[in-house]
This record gives structure tokens, sequence and C-alpha cells, in this order.
């Protein structure tokens, strides 16, 4: 460390007098004035560089996080414009639920002699069937989306053609039924069209919050309605013992699919979305009429005869409660259009003021900073032309250096002691680094104390994060299996076996040898889980899971798809084997009894199995697509065996 002498008088005479005799004589050789005050001017360049590059930095980050809100309220209003159109698409398609109810009753009732007036006689509907479509046509006639392709132009100048050939008797129901599913399927394709732009840009707006929650419940909500639709339309007919002859096949695919679209509702509603759906859950119009959905759905499930047959008023007292249901239904997906849309205006509104702030703080920076130049242009000399130039030396990798003199203001002392800390622990820290990069948690070096106050910092940051890499590898782990794994069997769930199954054809496929998939179904799962609750299903489950390990060998992969569904990919030495495989498993599953109360009830499973040589053509999805039909034959057949047996024994 540098000393002075003072005299008596508190002066540096020894100092002055030895750089008065340096400065004459140095003076003397016409060297140092020019040399000093270049030295001096390039300290106040150096101060104004290392105050004004952070602010150029700051400005660059702060015009571009102001871009950034800019583009954000961009975003967010393309996706208030998508959630508009959505909410447009979902209204015309819930007008041409106006339009099916009656074409579909005037083109019934023609094909089975029935006239216009006597229809309107037997269901007493509030505006005659002709006025209605009428007034429905001229209706969908002012829906943009019914002008917006040239297939919805078609189906709208085929429509306007098809209502007069229909009050001509000149056109069948299944006609008029089939054309009325392909309209309603033109628009829906419109709607999952605007519906995946909407998706598209939400992932370029990436909002804050839950937006993209309730973006993904909008889509539940639309299937809910389109759902809700054919169950209606199902219900009607098979209680009716009416309609087309697979009404029964439509109503209980489309009460699964409504049960699949709402059961995923809860929680994921935005606010407005949730107050209709509790409309619908509590409104008495509506509970009657899903009432009447669901003695539809267990005349279809139970075969029973129908209790409605040729009481064709049952259609008109049914018709009006129907329409509203699905007009709730359709409220449920404007409701939930609309909070996207709200919510997306306000984060536009907030990004401009954010945009706003943003600018006033870049300009007043810029003056915090130009006042903090030339002040500390003024203050700031050698000490910290010192600084820099040690600084300079460890930058180049010089780390032999002298302690710096604690001299000059007190803010360039502190930063001096604390630069002298920091030089001579940064060898050290060098080394731990290289040790760190290469993940070494062996390494010596790690080990080793820093010195010093931030050496006994840097080495505690140095063991945690240590410790931090080692937690890494084990979340790592613990994450990968959660992600390809069954939570409820320990099984590989849908996407981790599906995509084993994709490479395994991919590996059998240049061997050339054959590929066996089995595709199981547990029987009875719903009626467990409606009777004693989800834990004896979720029993049920896992003792099938336990069934098909146990029937299979470890070189089989076994997962699950979800729900009461199973995988599995037999290895080479099994896949010429499947059809006993299958015996093993429908034995194993049939060896299970889970405990209900005081009785044990047995486990039955509908097993399809899919073989394939594989080569070039062969698609792993199409052999769990022909897997799976030959389950729904083998569940067919079974059905069909217990049927004739309980009428033989009956």
């Amino acid at each position: 460390m540098a000393t002075r002498l003072l005299n008596p008088h508190g002066g540096e005479s020894q100092s002055a007098e030895n750089d008065s005799r340096s400065g004459t004589e140095l003076g003397q050789a016409g060297r140092v004035p020019r040399a000093t005050a270049r030295r001096h001017l390039g300290v106040r360049l150096l101060l104004t560089l290392v105050v004004l590059l952070p602010l150029l930095g700051t400005t660059i980050l702060i015009v571009s996080s102001a871009t950034s809100a800019w583009r954000f309220r961009q975003n967010a209003q393309v996706v208030a414009r998508d959630a508009t159109e959505l909410q447009v698409v979902a209204n015309a398609r819930a007008q041409m639920n106006s339009l099916e109810v009656p074409l579909s009753a005037v083109s019934y009732a023609a094909q089975i002699g029935i006239s216009e007036p006597v229809l309107d006689t037997l269901l007493h509907p509030a505006v005659p069937f002709s006025k209605q479509l009428a007034q429905s046509t001229a209706t969908i006639a002012d829906f943009p989306t019914f002008s917006s392709t040239p297939t919805m132009r078609a189906d709208v100048a085929e429509l306007k053609a098809m209502i007069p050939e229909v009050a001509a008797k000149a056109v069948s129901f299944n006609d008029v039924h089939v054309f009325l599913n392909k309209m309603a399927s033109d628009v829906n394709n419109i709607w999952y069209r605007d519906y995946n732009r909407l998706q598209a840009d939400t992932a370029s707006w990436q909002p804050p919050g839950s937006f993209e929650v309730h973006a993904s419940a909008l889509r539940q909500t639309y299937q809910a309605f389109l759902a809700g639709g054919q169950e209606i339309e199902g219900a009607i007919f098979v209680l009716e013992g009416t309609g087309p002859a697979d009404s029964k096949q439509v109503l209980i695919q489309a009460a699964g699919e409504y049960q699949t679209a709402t059961g995923e509702l809860a929680g994921q509603l935005s606010p407005e979305a949730h107050e209709a759906w509790q409309h619908l859950q509590t409104s008495p119009s509506d509970q009657r009429f899903a009432a009447t959905i669901q003695q539809g759905l267990t005349v279809a499930l139970t075969g029973a005869k129908p209790p409605f047959i040729d009481n064709a008023t049952f259609a008109g007292t049914s018709m009006t409660p129907g329409l509203t249901y699905l007009a709730d239904l359709n409220k449920l997906v404007t409701a939930a259009s609309q909070d996207l849309h709200d919510t997306a205006l306000a984060q536009a509104s907030a990004a401009s003021g954010r945009l706003v702030g943003e600018i006033l703080v870049l300009a007043l920076l810029a003056l915090v900073c130009l006042g903090g130049v030339v002040v500390g242009g003024r203050v700031l000399t050698r000490p910290l032309k010192k600084l820099a130039g040690a600084a300079l030396q460890v930058h180049s990798g010089d780390f032999d250096l002298e302690r710096l003199p604690d001299s000059g203001p007190r803010e360039v002392v502190t930063t001096t002691e604390a630069f002298n800390d920091m030089a001579s622990t940064l060898k050290a820290v060098e080394a731990k680094a290289v040790a760190l990069a290469a993940e070494d948690l062996s390494d010596p070096e790690l080990l080793t104390p820093l010195p010093g106050r931030t050496g006994h910092a840097l080495q505690a940051s140095v063991d945690t994060l240590a410790i931090r890499i080692r937690e890494r590898e084990l979340q790592r782990q613990l994450l990968h299996e959660q992600a390809t794994h069954d939570s409820l069997t320990g099984l590989k769930n849908r996407a981790a076996v599906f995509e084993y199954l994709t490479h395994d054809v991919s590996r059998r496929r240049e061997a050339g040898e054959t590929v066996a998939v089995l595709f199981i179904d547990l029987d009875g799962l719903k009626p467990l889980n409606d009777t004693y609750g989800h834990e004896v299903g979720d029993t049920a489950i896992l003792a099938t899971a336990m069934a098909l390990m146990h029937a299979t060998d470890e070189c089989d992969v076994v997962g699950r798809l979800g729900g009461d569904e199973f995988l599995v990919v037999l290895c080479h030495k099994h896949s010429c084997a499947g059809d006993s495989v299958v015996e093993k498993i429908r034995e194993s599953v049939a060896l299970c009894r889970i405990p209900v109360q005081d009785m044990l009830v047995p486990l039955e499973a509908s097993v399809g199995v899919a073989l394939a040589q594989c080569d070039s053509d062969t698609d792993p999805m199409l052999l769990v697509r022909q897997a799976d039909d030959a389950m729904y034959e083998a569940k067919k057949t079974a059905r069909a065996i217990r049927d004739r047996f309980s009428s033989a024994t009956g």
C-alpha cells in the first residue's frame, strides 16, 4: 500500500517535492504535459463509455421491451378477432338447428304419408313448419359464415333448392338427413379451422395467466355442443322407435363424447362460460330434457321397447325443450369465446399502458445518466484509471496483480477493495469453473475453499451449484418416468407405447419381421364406476393391468391408452402366436375378482389382434385401428353369444 509523509502543517511536502522534481525533469524532455493530458482525457472518455454503454444497452432493452409490448398488443387484438369469429361461427352452427328440426320433420312426415297440415296438427309447433323453413333460410343468408367459402355457398344453394322438393315429397328423409349432416360438418370444419388459427395466434402471442387453459376449454365446449345436438336427435329417434337404423349407436356414441367433453371442463372455464355451465346444470328445463336423453340412452343400451313408438306427439312436445337445451349449450360456447375476446382486449390495453410507461422510463433514464456522466467526469480521475488498467489486465488473463491503493472517492475505494478481493480469487474460480463445466463433481478443486470474503461467497455458490446439478439429474430421471408411464398402473402411457410401436415397426421393417398388436378393452367398467364409484373402477383397471403383465412375457410391451383401454405389442418370438396370447389374456383377466362390498365381482376383457408382415407400407397407427376394430368385433360376438344364451335359458 502506498504511504505519504506529512509535514507538521499537514501538507504533503515530500510528495510534492518529488512530484515537482519529476515534473521538472520530465517536462524538460517535452513529453509529460502532453502524456498527462492524454491520460486525463482517456479516463474521462472511458468514464463516459462506462456510463453511456450501459445506457445504450438499457435503451436497447427498453426499446426491445417496448417493441415486444407493441407486438403483444397487436397479437392480443388478433386473438380477440379470432375469438369473435369463433363466436360468429358457433352462432351460425346453432342457427342450423332451427333449420334441421322443421326440415327433418317435414321430410320424415312425407316419407310416412303425413301431410304438413296434419303434421302441424299433431306436433303443435308455435310457428307452422313451412314458415319456420322460410324464416330459417332467410336468417342463414344473413350469416357471413354461410357465404365465407365456396363449399358453404354451394350448401346454401342446395338447401334452397331442396326445400321446395321436400314440400313436393320429391326428396327422401334419408337424403335430407345426409345433406344436413354434410352441411353441419362443413360449418364445423370452418369452426375448427378458425380455432386452429386461434391456437396458432395464441402460441405467437404467449399470453399470461390461464388464457391458454380457457382457449383449450373452448374446444371442449364446442365438442359438447355438437355432441349435445346428436344426443337430442338420437334420443327422440330412439324413444319414438323411428329414424335411421343406427340411431341407437349414434346416441350412445354422442353420450360418450358429451361426457368426455364436459368431464374436462371443471376448473378450466372462464367466468362467463362457468356461469353458462352452471345455468345448464341447474335449469329445470335443461335438467328435464337431460333426463329425456338419459331415458333414450337407457333404451338404446338395454334394447327395451321404445316407450313412445308411433307417438308423433312426443316429438312435438320434446322439440321446444330440446332446442332450449341446445341453445344453452351454444351459450356456453359463445360465452367462452366472449371471455377470450374480452381477456385479449384487456391484455392489449395493459400492453399499451406498459408501452407508454417504458418510453417515459427511457427518457428519465437518459436524463439521469447524462447528469451522472457530467458529475462523474469531474470527480473521478487517476484512481478510476488505475482500476480500469488493472481490470484490462485481468480481462487479458493476467491474474498476477499488485493490490491497488485505496485512494480516491469513497465509492472508488470500496470498489478497489472489492476488486482486490475478486482478483485474488479469479484463478481459483477459473479452475472451479472448468470443473463445473465438465460436471466433474469429484474434482478436488471444487472442494478447495476460495480465499477472501468474495471467495467464501463464490465457494458457497459453487457448492450450491454442485448440489443443483445432482438434484437436476435426479429430477430429470423422475420426470422421464412420470412422462412415459401411467400413474395408476405403472404401465407405459399412451404416448410412450405409441412411440415404442412406431420405433418397433421401423426396426422390424428393416428386419422383415412380423408385428402383432393386441387391443384390450375392459368390459363393464362404466357400470362399475356408476354403481360403486371410481375407486372400484380404478381397482378393476389396476387388476386388469396386473393380469396383462401376468399373461405376457418380459419381452412384450404393455401400455395403457387411457380409461379401460390397453395395448400390447408382442415381441418377435410371440408375434406369430397372437391368438394364444389373446386366450391367455382373457383367461388371466377372467381369473381376477374385484372385492365390492360383500362380494367378488369377476372381470372380463375383449381383445382384438392385428398382425402384419412389416414392409414399407406398414402403418403403426393403422395396426392399432385394426386391432381396435377386431376388439369391437370380439365384443359384439361375445355380446351376441350372451344374448342367445340368455334367450335360450330364459
